[in-house]
């Protein structure tokens, strides 16, 4: 059953997903509220982690992933995250079922009390991030 995925960081860029999952599923802006989104230590991606109410990640929900498909994701998004389901409130103000990942209270010491920009990852670690991420597919996901 096709489900969806609220992404947050480096999966919000199209190519890295389409070297992933070898497509570029359709995809709607949204937000999720009672989390923030941080730098890891070290790393150019971010992670979320549960928060007030009255916090939110801008983010998108990418639509009608297959069980594959996010059986690909979590091979993708390390072992410091877990998947949870959540409801994102997409830019109609209406809400959608999706699976996030959330980063794992034990690794919260590698967080960074700084917010991720996607801008900045784009503009400073998109290329590299991109070859990482094809050799990635190559030796864990023989793609």
């Amino acid at each position: 059953m096709p489900g969806n995925a609220f992404v947050y960081g480096t999966l919000m860029a199209d190519e890295v997903v389409k070297v992933l999952i070898k497509r570029v599923p359709t995809s709607k802006p949204a937000a999720l509220k009672g989390y923030t989104r941080y730098k890891v230590k070290g790393q150019v991606f971010p992670a979320i982690v549960p928060s007030t109410a009255e916090s939110k990640v801008e983010g998108k929900v990418l639509l009608d992933l297959s069980d594959k498909e996010l059986e690909v994701l979590d091979v993708y998004e390390s072992e410091e995250y877990y998947r949870a389901t959540v409801m994102p409130v997409l830019e109609d103000g209406s809400e959608i079922k999706a699976d996030v990942y959330v980063w794992k209270d034990q690794y919260r010491q590698l967080l960074l009390a700084e917010d991720w920009s996607f801008e900045q990852f784009m503009r400073e670690h998109h290329e590299r991030y991109l070859d990482m991420t094809r050799k990635f597919a190559e030796e864990e996901l023989q793609n």
